[in-house]
């Protein structure tokens, strides 16, 4: 955004969207980074029905052992299939902890508070990664200002029936919504059964249209929670008489 259009669009709705998302192993048939650029277009469609600014998504999480998915049984196909020496990799791995993480969090929330913002929304694409993102927004929000609230997606709709998966029917539908050239479920024919490193509904049942439905429900939800973060911050200012 120029920055005449970044002032115009944060005074008219002073929210910022952040997207969580790391690299990991989502099947042959969809991207490695999967987790952000779900995130990330969600956080577009949320942005387009209620206004404010979408951040760019952060790669960055926990475990790094899960870029190779090693925690799988048949991690060592996933290790293959990325061509990826698995001994070289585990012995190299290095796991820094969450305390750098949450860090990283609060300090991503003292900028955009910095700048302006009142209130922002976290979405985990990686579903690891919500339980440090609520625990960051909890600290920040103890001595900043800034209003926060942090989902992962599926947990907004699971009262109608929505379940979140790895790889599978949910997460593909989600992508055959939002980023469909991303997708190729052709790389499944003749391959495993059940998919290399899927869990949940077989992703060949995905649809577009159920991830639509799912959205639409999601972006709504947010949608309200947006408002009532902005009441709490007290925005729009009443104006005197």
């Amino acid at each position: 955004m120029l920055p005449h259009d970044w002032v115009r669009a944060r005074k008219h709705v002073p929210v910022a969207y952040l997207p969580l998302g790391r690299l990991e192993w989502h099947g042959r048939h969809l991207p490695l980074g999967l987790d952000a650029v779900k995130a990330h277009a969600l956080c577009l469609r949320i942005a387009e029905r209620t206004g404010g600014i979408v951040m760019p998504p952060l790669y960055y999480g926990d475990d790094p052992t899960q870029v190779a998915d090693l925690h799988f049984k048949n991690g060592h196909q996933i290790s293959e299939a990325l061509a990826i020496d698995r001994a070289e990799y585990e012995a190299k791995t290095e796991t820094p902890g969450w305390e750098l993480y949450e860090r990283l969090l609060q300090s991503i929330f003292a900028e955009v508070e910095r700048v302006g913002f009142l209130a922002a929304v976290v979405v985990a694409g990686h579903y690891p990664l919500h339980s440090p993102a609520a625990r960051a927004a909890e600290s920040y929000m103890q001595r900043g200002a800034l209003k926060i609230f942090t989902c992962i997606g599926f947990d907004l709709v699971k009262d109608l029936g929505f379940q979140g998966d790895h790889a599978a029917r949910w997460e593909t539908s989600l992508l055959l919504a939002l980023r469909p050239e991303l997708v190729d479920l052709s790389r499944l024919q003749g391959q495993e059964e059940p998919p290399l490193g899927v869990l949940g509904e077989d992703p060949r049942g995905a649809s577009a249209e159920y991830g639509e439905e799912a959205i639409r429900h999601i972006v709504e939800r947010v949608h309200q929670k947006v408002g009532e973060l902005l009441r709490e911050a007290k925005w729009p200012p009443a104006t005197s008489a």
